[in-house]
């Protein structure tokens, strides 16, 4: 069973969110099992569709993303021996758990060390949010960036963004208004990208001869946009295909101890960044 929050909008607008269910269910195909995706809202609501689930034995095990674990529910389920595995790793949970993620830590380190590496100097994070933990691992990554090349963070660059290319529009075009010598833009996906481009196009800043891009996600927004995109490739396929994976090893062995996983991430170079200084 794949437990999800309906009301949760940006998940369901995310692209990404079907590919991680893809992995999830090419697993899950291979094992000749059924997915069932159950809606989970509220704290009252958790704990009745685990009993839902219990009672009629319709599920073996439960993957579930980590935005909606807490110990009470994590009790739950292991008051009732099920199985899970969080997508994506807790940060609220006192509890020792499963998980797979994505190494956050070390796609945000690598788009900064990729931006510094080609020269540039004043780097702007667009997308922090930090109740998200894995936009501050990418945040943390970032800043072991700057440490390790001995530049100072100047927390005006770090802003937080929605979701929309018009966001990213707004965030891009209010900070150049106090720093119009950023040389360096890392956006938290693609989507918001896309509004930074058409800003820096309006401020009349060349792309990337006076401004590098660097974005999250990897999908056919940044590969056909103009210019194409350079990405920190986010493998959501493979995130949702070892959590199946993790969740069967623990269905088949009970025995098997907690344990997390960490996928990696890739640069994709394309039109946005610059070269790497020799």
């Amino acid at each position: 069973t794949l437990l999800v929050d309906i009301d949760d909008e940006q998940s369901f607008q995310n692209p990404y969110f079907y590919e991680e269910m893809h992995g999830i269910e090419r697993y899950v195909y291979q094992k000749e099992y059924s997915l069932i995706v159950a809606n989970i809202k509220t704290a009252p609501k958790k704990q009745n569709m685990i009993d839902f689930l219990v009672k009629s034995k319709r599920t073996d095990g439960i993957i579930l993303p980590s935005n909606i674990i807490d110990d009470e529910l994590v009790a739950k389920l292991c008051e009732h021996n099920i199985p899970f595995v969080s997508i994506g790793q807790p940060s609220v949970s006192s509890s020792p758990i499963s998980w797979v993620d994505i190494d956050n830590f070390r796609g945000g380190q690598s788009a900064a060390q990729h931006l510094l590496q080609s020269g540039c100097h004043k780097i702007a994070f667009l997308g922090h949010n930090p109740k998200k933990f894995f936009s501050q691992k990418r945040y943390e990554g970032y800043l072991s960036a700057l440490a390790t090349h001995n530049i100072q963070l100047n927390k005006e660059l770090i802003t937080t963004c929605g979701n929309s290319k018009e966001d990213g529009y707004e965030c891009a075009r209010e900070l150049f208004k106090k720093h119009l010598d950023i040389d360096g833009i890392i956006c938290g996906d693609e989507i918001i990208s896309i509004g930074v481009i058409r800003a820096l196009s309006e401020l009349g800043k060349k792309i990337p001869e006076q401004v590098s891009l660097i974005s999250f996600d990897n999908g056919q927004i940044a590969q056909l946009s103009f210019p194409s995109i350079t990405t920190i490739d986010v493998d959501v396929f493979e995130l949702g295909y070892q959590s199946a994976k993790l969740l069967f090893d623990q269905i088949e062995r009970t025995s098997l101890k907690n344990q997390g996983i960490l996928i990696g991430t890739a640069i994709e170079l394309r039109e946005t960044t610059r070269k790497k200084e020799s």
